[in-house]
């Protein structure tokens, strides 16, 4: 299943037709509020609003439901758990080491990239493998289906960054799910409350941020805190939107619900970005060839993150696929693109778009279908283990 994403979204038109107008009940009225930018939650797919800008790497059927199960296919999982959050149906894959009940370990919740779901960590990664290996506790937490604001169509299974009630309990429901899910999982015992930690990637990474900003110094309802977080390819949660997310209307050169400030916390951050990215760019030369959401440029939000009161966050900026042997390597700088080539894969596996995208849909565990590169796993655990709450 590797690539496969890429291929759709360099072969394939999206839809581009507005959804239909929600029921008046789920319209928010003014969409931004100072203190949550989006000021209610993102509407979730349903009979009466269906999805309908999907992301490419989905059947291009409106999609009418407001969750869906994890199918968690490897038997090495634990279970699937499934609760209601929000009076909607949620679930998770759950990996819990025999011995976990009797010793405390480390609990790892991963939120996975917008789209297709939570079981691409089972092909795209290897985090179940080290979980196993380390007897870590991994929780890989599914999605709403939700009309998501972006420029781009991205419907789909997502977690919602834009509606940033960080309060605890929170009305963010995917916020208030995740400290459902912690908590029920702590309340079972043999999870070191020191060590909760997170991680995503792409949708993920980004709320995974949030998440762990929220959740460092404020606990959740049941008394949990989050002691850091290590994601890949995300940028800067709090920026504005482009796209009503209830109406479907683009906001022509008027993007809006940034937050006013920054939330500051203490929390460790390890960011991961690879030197160019089609999605969340790596800086300017890749921003200024394709383009990009509000704050999605990677090294412009690690850079200033310090400033605006985040001195736990820190970046780590990998070789792409541009790189050739340096793929996944340390980097010191973006790569500079000479040419802002958007020909399709099959026409041009080497513009810039193609290995630009697929840098971004590259999990940087080295495991690659043609070819490997260097596994950043480990050292992202690494720098979870090593920053425990004090």
């Amino acid at each position: 299943m590797r690539c496969r994403a890429l291929l759709t979204l360099l072969l394939f038109a999206c839809s581009s037709t507005p959804p239909a107008r929600p029921d008046r009940d789920e319209d928010p009225g003014a969409p931004c509020a100072p203190d949550t930018g989006l000021a209610s939650p993102l509407p979730m797919c349903t009979e009466a609003f269906p999805c309908t800008r999907l992301a490419a790497e989905l059947p291009q059927v409106p999609i009418t439901s407001p969750s869906d199960p994890l199918a968690c296919d490897d038997p090495r999982w634990s279970m699937q758990r499934t609760w209601i959050s929000d009076e909607t149906p949620r679930y998770a894959c759950l990996y819990r080491p025999a011995s976990s009940h009797s010793e405390l370990r480390p609990l790892i919740v991963w939120f996975h990239p917008g789209g297709e779901g939570g079981d691409v960590a089972e092909t795209e990664t290897h985090l179940l493998d080290k979980a196993i290996a380390s007897q870590l506790i991994l929780a890989l937490p599914q999605g709403r289906n939700l009309h998501f604001p972006t420029n781009a169509p991205r419907d789909g299974r997502h977690h919602d960054f834009y509606f940033r009630d960080l309060r605890a309990p929170s009305d963010n429901p995917d916020i208030a799910s995740a400290d459902r899910l912690i908590d029920d999982i702590v309340a079972e015992g043999g999870v070191d409350p020191s060590r909760i930690y997170v991680m995503g990637w792409s949708n993920g990474a980004f709320f995974g941020q949030l998440y762990a900003i929220a959740r460092h110094a404020t606990p959740t309802p049941g008394g949990s805190r989050v002691a850091a977080a290590a994601v890949f390819a995300g940028a800067d949660p709090f920026d504005d939107i482009e796209r009503d997310p209830f109406t479907g209307v683009l906001w022509e050169g008027e993007p809006r619900c940034k937050l006013t400030t920054t939330p500051a916390s203490t929390v460790p951050i390890l960011v991961v970005y690879r030197t160019c990215d089609l999605a969340v760019p790596c800086g300017s030369s890749d921003l200024a060839c394709f383009g990009a959401e509000p704050g999605f440029v990677t090294s412009t939000w690690v850079t200033s993150a310090s400033a605006r009161g985040l001195p736990g966050l820190v970046g780590q900026l990998i070789g792409g696929v541009e790189r050739g042997a340096g793929l996944d390597v340390d980097q010191s700088r973006c790569t500079e693109v000479p040419v802002c080539s958007t020909a399709p894969c099959t026409v041009s596996p080497t513009s810039a778009a193609c290995l630009c995208l697929v840098n971004h849909l590259r999990w940087p565990d080295g495991d690659y279908p043609n070819g490997s590169g260097e596994d950043r796993e480990p050292a992202m655990l690494e720098f979870l283990l090593l920053h425990p709450l004090q």
